[in-house]
């Protein structure tokens, strides 16, 4: 941290402030809730069509005689109305005795019309039939049934108006959360929790949006007599790191929950973005570095939620109603942070640990532990969720110096993986057995490259037995990441590349430097650390930091993965190859992601991109092309100027 770092302490330093409210004044905000068609189609399931089978069970005489029912309900939402088509089918007979004796048997459809309203009720919707509409299987009105649908429809319309949705959990979660956003005196805050209401609801096409009204009293800020730039002291730098940390804990708990209540793989690596953007953006406020500076947490959730709010509502979309309230109270409370943020000087807004702590509660009501913690262990839950598999192997702690194997005379080894081979699991098993004492080989020779390069300074007089050891050791990296992992065969030698031309873009090959004569990981000033500057805050959770700082070979591996990760989900996934420049794009748009994260993949085509940023992806295609000519050992430049 710094030693002397200026700013005006700002909410999050609350104690010189005062809060006066302005008699007779209030902000208005309406807070958009929608909710999707798909929420109302089980919505519908789970209150009118609770019969067996799935079945709405409308009319029924219990002597199986007189039975109408309906089924397969298919909702639509336009042109202001609820409009739900069911196939129906209805039984008409007179019972004699233990005996049916059946008049009619119909089959055909039946549509209800419905509007939504506010009830009389606080904080429900109702659904009021306004129509209905019956067809014959061919879809000619009425029918046969026509002059009994009059009579048949006073079962049907009842059933179908006690669709309704009581959004007073809902309501509650976000009072209890505003109590936490504003420091005020009790009167105001009443004020602000009496005003929470639904104030308005229509159907639009595909869902329908209700309005949520808050009145938030306009609040003076008079800051209290002090120095108008103060010093930051060691607790107050500390509780700078809190907030950040909270943040990043509070959204990785979200985004983790989120991947678990979906399996589609799409909709994953959307929200691993992210949180990854989100942590590139988080690097830009990890210490206050100027004056003034205020607390970087709501202006990183504003940045983050136009990102995240997508595609949350397409993991409620696919959960049932009860799990998609937990998200709707989420994302209805994250909205109404966005509307209170654009008048923040106003209110005397603070988003405050406590609040953050309550709405990753919505999200996750059942999480055991604080939705704050923040720790650098490897979080095996979190890799496999988002494609990683199992954590790599723990770095040595120690290992013992080795004599460098023979350089001249490398070790190779090509596996394709067994799910590429024409080969059944126990085939493919008796394979890497009899291929088993090569392994061992290879994995020995690759600790021995490891353990040789271990806090290795390379200096100008030694390039010539230092470069060929790390090329081999990133060969065998490489080529470990195309075993374990997917990739197509005709991506292989340009992945080979990749990995060597990173490397030589983000480190000159190197894993350490010396500072003050001391042997310390080459480090970036935003935590990027070694041979691959893997970024410690940004992948947090996915590596060992230990690993990553004082492991060459932990650190090879990890960037090589990051890099297959974004070749394949990315660059591949998104069809960079099919913009012009062709397969070349790859690599191109492997490394801007990389370096910025996923929003930066295109910009090694995107004339509108920064001149440094121009530069520093012109400067890795030179490398790449060197390294897939051959001429890997051009990293020396690095060392002669």
């Amino acid at each position: 941290m710094q030693a002397r770092i200026y700013f005006r302490l700002k909410c999050f330093l609350l104690g010189a402030l005062w809060l006066f409210p302005l008699p007779g004044h209030a902000i208005v905000l309406e807070v958009p809730l929608r909710l999707e068609q798909g929420f109302l189609q089980r919505m519908l399931a789970e209150q009118i069509y609770t019969d067996a089978d799935g079945e709405a069970r409308v009319w029924d005489d219990g002597k199986n005689c007189n039975v109408f029912t309906l089924s397969a309900p298919e909702l639509d939402i336009e042109n202001g109305q609820v409009h739900t088509k069911s196939v129906a089918q209805a039984h008409i007979g007179t019972a004699l005795r233990d005996t049916c004796i059946s008049i009619i048997n119909w089959n055909g459809f039946i549509e209800i019309f419905q509007e939504p309203l506010l009830s009389s009720s606080s904080g429900v919707v109702e659904f009021r039939v306004i129509d209905s509409k019956i067809y014959t299987e061919d879809g000619k009105s009425h029918g046969v049934l026509g002059t009994l649908w009059n009579w048949i429809k006073q079962y049907v319309h009842p059933r179908f108006n006690r669709l309704q949705l009581d959004l007073n959990p809902v309501l509650t979660e976000l009072k209890e959360f505003l109590e936490l956003l504003f420091p005020l005196n009790p009167d105001g805050i009443r004020q602000v929790l009496d005003s929470v209401s639904i104030g308005s609801v229509d159907a639009v096409d595909g869902r329908i949006e209700l309005g949520i009204r808050i009145d938030v009293p306009e609040y003076t800020v008079n800051v209290a007599v002090v120095e108008s730039e103060l010093v930051l002291t060691e607790d107050e730098l500390v509780r700078w790191e809190e907030a950040w940390q909270h943040w990043d804990a509070f959204l990785t708990l979200v985004i983790k929950h989120a991947g678990t209540d979906t399996d589609i793989h799409d909709l994953r690596s959307a929200l691993l973005a992210v949180l990854l953007d989100a942590r590139q953006d988080l690097l830009e406020v990890l210490v206050p570095s100027v004056p003034d500076a205020p607390d970087p947490v709501p202006g990183l959730f504003v940045k983050t939620w136009e990102r995240l709010a997508p595609e949350l509502r397409h993991v409620s979309e696919t959960l049932p109603t009860t799990s998609a309230l937990n998200y709707l109270s989420f994302i209805t409370a994250a909205d109404a942070l966005m509307a209170i943020q654009t008048v923040e000087e106003e209110t005397g807004f603070a988003l405050t640990a406590d609040a953050l702590r309550h709405m990753a509660r919505m999200i996750a009501p059942a999480y055991p532990h604080d939705p704050l913690h923040y720790d650098t262990v490897v979080d095996p839950e979190l890799r496999a969720l988002f494609g990683f598999g199992p954590p790599l192997p723990p770095p040595e702690t120690d290992p013992a110096p080795a004599e460098p194997p023979d350089a001249d005379q490398p070790v190779h080894l090509s596996l394709p993986p067994a799910r590429s081979m024409q080969f059944t699991g126990g085939m493919y098993a008796a394979m890497v057995m009899s291929l088993m004492p090569v392994l061992i080989v290879r994995e020995s020779t690759y600790r021995t490259l490891v353990d040789r390069l271990k806090d290795w300074v390379p200096t100008l007089k030694v390039l010539d037995e230092y470069l060929p050891l790390v090329r081999q050791m990133l060969d065998y990296v490489a080529q470990d990441t195309l075993q374990e992992k997917k990739l197509d065969a005709q991506f292989a030698d340009l992945y080979h590349s990749l990995v060597l031309a990173t490397a030589w873009q983000e480190s000159c090959w190197r894993q350490y430097i010396k500072v003050k004569g001391e042997v310390k990981p080459i480090r970036s000033h935003a935590g990027a650390v070694g041979i691959m500057q893997v970024n410690q805050h940004i992948w947090r959770g996915f590596y060992d930091v230990n690993g990553l700082q004082h492991d060459v070979g932990y650190n090879a591996e990890a960037g090589s993965e990051i890099l297959h990760h974004y070749l394949v989900d990315y660059a591949l996934a998104k069809g960079e190859q099919n913009q012009t420049g062709g397969i070349d794009n790859l690599p191109r748009a492997t490394y801007a992601l990389y370096n910025g994260g996923p929003k930066h993949m295109t910009r090694y085509r995107r004339e509108q991109a920064s001149a440094s940023l121009r530069a520093i992806d012109n400067a890795f295609w030179k490398k790449f092309q060197t390294m897939r000519s051959g001429n890997t050992l051009a990293v020396a430049e690095c060392y002669t100027g």
